[in-house]
């Protein structure tokens, strides 16, 4: 076996270390990322619903699909059909919130035909969002 020479040793020796300290600052960066959340208060219909994300778009989403799981008429009516299905009597008969979670066109209804309904309302006025981050 042929001994490596001293700067190959040095070399080797500290691309472990150098390598692990890259990762770790990479794993760092990544990790701390936007400490910023924000919070979306969505009223409509005499009611408050709230989302949060790091971004105010992402929050006043969250708080619309709230909205279309907890008093959306369209998705009562969905979630209640979807329930009596063979396929939520196979899901366990979740809640109208994880019921989402078992049936694609439940999630679609909810994160895209309802919260976009919902969005147009804010713009339109005719449902009020506010937010604010920290």
């Amino acid at each position: 076996m042929i001994a490596p020479s001293p700067n190959q040793m040095n070399r080797n020796g500290l691309s472990l270390p150098l390598a692990l300290l890259l990762l770790l600052a990479a794993v760092l960066a990544c990790s701390s990322g936007s400490t910023q959340k924000c919070t979306a208060t969505l009223s409509y219909e005499g009611r408050t619903f709230v989302g949060e994300d790091a971004s105010t778009e992402k929050a006043t989403r969250n708080a619309c699909n709230k909205y279309c799981r907890e008093a959306d008429p369209g998705y009562e009516a969905m979630y209640g059909v979807w329930l009596d299905s063979p396929a939520g009597k196979a899901a366990g008969r979740p809640s109208k919130e994880e019921a989402i979670f078992k049936d694609k066109k439940l999630m679609d209804y909810v994160t895209e035909t309802c919260a976009n309904e919902c969005l147009s309302k804010i713009k339109d006025g005719k449902a009020k969002a506010e937010t604010s981050c920290n």
